[in-house]
Order: C-alpha cells, then structure tokens, then sequence
C-alpha cells in the first residue's frame, strides 16, 4: 500500500494539471556541502537548521574547489510526501547522485549531464514525512571542472517548476515562471554568495505593503 501511495505522488509531481494549496506553504530547500567524494544519507549530520539559541547547527554553503557532496534538504514542512526542484552547477561536474534518503522513495528523473532546467531536475516522492525535523532527500557528487563558481537551484521546466507535494497530494509551489521565492532555495558556492535557505520565507500581503507605507508618510 506503501508503494501504491508512493507511486500515485511521483505521478501527482509529474503530470498535474492543477494546483491545490498544500500543508507547506513555508517549505524551504536548504542544501548543505562537505569535502569529500562519497556519503551516506546522514552524512549531513549534525546539521539540523535550528535557530542559534534551540542549539541551531546551519549547513555548510561555502567549499573550497575540490570534491565535493551536496544534499538536499526539505526545512520548514510538516506533511511532506515529493519534492521537485533543479540544479545548475558551472564549472563543476557531476559524478553520481544517491536519491534514496526517505523511505520508500521513487525518482521520476533525478540531475546529471551538465545541469539547469531539465537535465539537472530532480522529481522524487517518498512516505509521508510528518516529523517536521530537517529530511535530507538525497546528495550528488562533484568534481571541478574548470572554474567552479555555485551549486544553486534553478526553476524546474517540469510541469509546476519547483514544488512539493503534500501526503493528500496537494501542491505548493516554490518557484513557477520565474514568481516565487528564489530565498527558499538553497546555494552553495566557492567563495561569497551561499544560502542556506533555513528560515521560512512568508509573503507580504498588499493589506501588509499599505501598513508599512503609512508609517513612513
């Protein structure tokens, strides 16, 4: 029944035609680097996102150029059952990735070639997740290949781009045509410009906007 459930979610990442607001709305993708040609899923550990005074250990988001392991991470959900995003990675290349992090899980497609919006998607459901804790839901592998700059996530030109789904398969997008909070997507690079993509990112209402601006006029 497990893998029944497991299946129809990668289906609902792949081919929905429509959204329905999902039990994340505050997701974010943190993604967490370590020196090193080979991990297993915990490897990431003790990372776990928390805030500094609740003993918070944040992911590593800057390397130096060398071999390099990269998980990706789901923060900030409490009914998590798929995950699609995609990566791009200039001046590094990609030697494997290991998706296989949660129970259960399936890949519909899973990053490699040179990257970006297609070839480095990944679209992957697994069981429900309802812990709330940090999920590592898999890791890639890279070796530099050139100049290597970021390892970031990029919009996903699957149906939804980048998204999640719920354990009742509803929808919540992260990032779609380009509208969407580019802040909830992890970045590791060598040098400045990580993100380790920890804390919640929440819309500010237009009602919100009109406060604001009242303060200052």
């Amino acid at each position: 029944m497990r893998n029944a459930s497991v299946a129809m979610a990668l289906l609902a990442l792949c081919v929905s035609t429509t959204a329905f607001a999902g039990l994340n709305p505050n997701i974010t993708l943190p993604l967490h680097a370590k020196v090193s040609g080979f991990e297993p899923c915990n490897g990431y550990l003790p990372v776990n996102c928390l805030p500094p005074e609740q003993g918070g250990v944040p992911p590593v988001v800057t390397i130096p150029a060398g071999p390099a392991a990269v998980w990706l991470l789901a923060y900030n959900h409490q009914n998590l059952a798929g995950v699609q995003t995609a990566f791009e990675w200039p001046g590094w290349a990609i030697t494997f990735g290991l998706w296989d992090c949660q129970g259960g899980q399936l890949n519909a497609v899973t990053p490699g070639g040179s990257g970006g919006p297609t070839a480095g998607s990944i679209t992957t459901a697994f069981n429900c997740v309802t812990d709330g804790l940090l999920a590592p839901i898999g890791r890639m592998f890279f070796q530099p290949a050139g100049n290597p700059t970021c390892i970031q996530q990029v919009e996903s030109s699957f149906p939804f781009g980048n998204h999640v789904i719920d354990c009742s398969l509803a929808t919540d997008i992260i990032l779609l045509n380009g509208q969407g909070f580019q802040q909830r997507l992890g970045k590791v690079c060598v040098g400045a410009g990580g993100i380790d993509a920890c804390r919640a990112v929440v819309a500010v209402e237009p009602t919100t906007w009109g406060q604001i601006k009242t303060q200052y006029n």
